[in-house]
Order: C-alpha cells, then structure tokens, then sequence
C-alpha cells in the first residue's frame, strides 16, 4: 500500500505509571469518575456471575435470575457427566437459554420470563440437506412476546433484529467460532479467517486533548496466508474507522503493523475516562478468547467474506444460534446427526462442542460481572 501515513503524534496512556491493558471492561464508574479495575481469576464463575445478579437486584427478579442460573449451572454439569455426544448439545443449549434470561433480568431489560420463546427456529432451506444447507431464524422481542436470543441481543450490544427477523446460513456461522477454526478450515479446504491481535494500545495527546486506539498486527501473520492489509480492513471491519499508518516496531524479531484509528476522542477532563467509548467503538471487530495462562485472554479479527457479511454477527450471539442448531437437530433429529458427525466436518463439531461452552460461560461472565473474568492459572 503506497503513501503510507505518519503515526499520530502520541503516547501510551497510563494510569499511576502504568499502561491501560485492552479489555471490553477495562474501567469502573464510581460515583465521580471512571477508574482501571484488573481482571478477576476464579475456577468458578457461576459464583461470579451468582453474586453479581445479587448485588443488582431485589425481590422477584433475582429470586428468577439466581433459579435460572442454578438451571443453567446444572445443564453444564450434566453436559460434562454426559458420555453421549449426541446429548451434550441440547444440555449445553438450555445452560446457555438460562443463563441468557438470567443476563436479561441482571441487565433489568425484562422484569419477569414467567413464559418466554427461544426467539429461534432453524429449518433447511428448500430443496437442501440438513446441516449442509440449515439455517437459524431470529425473531424480534415485542413487550407482550419474550424472544430470548433478541432480548439477549438486547442486553448485550442495545440493538434488536428487524422486525421481519434475521436469517443466518449455519455454514456461514460456523467459521465465525474461534475454538476449533483450523479444524474447521481442514475440512472446508479453505485458509484461516482469524488474524490474532498482538496488543491494543491507547494512545493519547495532551495538547490536542484527544485519545485513539492502535491495533498491532504481526506482519508474518498476513504474509503467511497471502493476505493483503487492505483486505484485513476491509473484511475486519476495521477499514471504517482504522487505516495503516507506517511502523518500524519489531517484538521477536518480527515486524508489527500498526492500524490507527482515524478519528481521535476528544476529552475534557482525565483521558481515561474515554477509555470506553474507545472500546465501544472497535468491540463489533474483536473475537476474545479466555485461557489459563498469561495474558489470559486472546483478541482477534475475523476476516469474513464479502459473501458472508449478512451473516456476520457478535462472537456470544453466533456460538449461541450454532448450539441453538446443535440442540435442536439432537433433540428432535438425532438420526441425522449421526451421519453429520461421521462426515467431513465431524471433528469440527466435537471440537466445538468440547470447547466452546466454557469459552461462553467465561465471556459471559465477564458481561454480568462489567469486569474481565479469567480462569485461575493452573499450578
């Protein structure tokens, strides 16, 4: 890319001498203004997740929050206990159902889920085969009809699905999770669409009262697929808001690219009090992963397909409708899945089946908490 732009003029923003780690809840508002808070570690994050729905709410509501969450803590259990792979998804589908209305009640968006639907359907488009050519249909929330996954949608991002629904192509949701992505490409004999994230800066100006964020992409992570900066920003979903700027940074003797966001904030009083609004503005194009050892969590970008873009949609939201899928083809059609695991995708969907639910429960509960939720390194 010729005529590559000069960084901004700028440096690290730190707080009491230390520099801001990317995080989607990297502050807490007090009564007068935001502060850093640092990750909470815990083996058990349904306490986690059991004392923030206590510390919101009173009366009904949590007495419904905390039942759920004991429901969906039990779903979990027995998904684990269970030795048939065919009964893992429907199990780990309503440990999710629940702790989706749980989320909902915690975030105040609904006072009550006395009778609720899914706000699903999945269905094979016509003339298609199951798994190959299956979709899932999201339905909008009204006041006077619950559809859980848009009031999760809801909660989660404050945006609902249009009022004729959303349809998304399972084929086209199932590259979007990120355990189990290289299985997946093996079977799909495609390349990696994940580019993982070296780090995250803030970055600010004092003069000019303005904060950005930078995003460091080691080079060879490209080079190795083929893949061009331009389409990084393109199909990331970065080009909106980041372009390439030029960077001599090398970290292992590997070359960083620096992707610089193209419209500083301005503030007023302390610059990380912006830190948030940063956030919000690059979290549509970031994957997370959580893990045992440092730093705990990965961030990535996923590169979707032009083709593919109707079907993008938020990590939490896209590994919730593909176990929406998996529960119900086990539930109400095992006989086809059966010949769908002894197919050429079989691995990929043990593998998510394996992984992914521990991922979500972790993710999520750092959504309840307003805090990053990490597992308890292993000693």
């Amino acid at each position: 890319m010729p005529n590559i732009p000069a960084q901004r003029v700028g440096s690290i923003l730190t707080v009491k001498g230390r520099p801001i780690p990317f995080s989607f809840h990297p502050m807490v508002k007090t009564s007068r203004r935001y502060g850093l808070q640092s990750r909470i570690f815990s083996t058990n994050p349904w306490a986690i997740i059991r004392q923030s729905i206590e510390d919101a709410l009173t009366g009904g509501p949590r007495d419904q929050a905390v039942a759920f969450l004991a429901q969906a803590e039990d779903f979990y259990r027995a998904s684990l206990a269970s030795t048939l792979v065919t009964a893992k998804p429907i199990l780990i589908y309503y440990c999710f159902l629940n702790l989706a209305k749980a989320f909902v009640l915690k975030r105040t968006l609904r006072v009550e889920y006395a009778r609720a639907q899914h706000g699903l359907q999945d269905a094979v488009h016509p003339g298609g085969v199951e798994f190959v050519d299956s979709f899932v249909k999201a339905f909008r929330s009204k006041p006077s009809e619950a559809n859980v996954f848009d009031d999760l949608q809801e909660a989660l991002f404050q945006k609902k699905f249009p009022s004729g629904g959303k349809v998304f192509d399972l084929q086209r949701l199932l590259p979007q999770l990120v355990q189990g992505h290289r299985v997946w490409c093996e079977a799909a004999k495609t390349d990696e669409r994940f580019v993982e994230i070296t780090r995250i800066d803030h970055l600010h100006h004092e003069p000019s009262k303005s904060v950005w964020l930078v995003v460091n992409i080691f080079e060879d992570d490209l080079t190795r697929f083929g893949i061009t900066r331009k389409r990084l920003l393109a199909e990331s979903g970065l080009g909106s808001g980041f372009k390439l700027v030029a960077s001599n940074e090398v970290m292992s003797n590997r070359r960083l690219l620096k992707f610089e966001q193209n419209t500083p904030l301005k503030y007023t009083g302390r610059p990380s009090d912006k830190i948030p609004d940063l956030v919000r503005i690059v979290r549509p194009s970031i994957w997370a992963t959580a893990m045992t050892i440092p730093p705990y969590r990965k961030n990535y970008v996923y590169l979707c397909p032009p083709a593919d873009q109707a079907n993008l949609t938020d990590q939490l939201l896209s590994i919730y409708a593909c176990f929406y899928y998996f529960g119900s083809i086990t539930r109400y059609r095992p006989h086809l899945f059966e010949p769908t695991l002894k197919g050429r995708f079989g691995g990929h969907i043990q593998e998510v089946i394996s992984n992914i639910p521990q991922q979500f429960i972790y993710l999520l509960a750092s959504e309840f908490a307003g805090r990053e939720v990490a597992h308890a390194p292993l000693v």
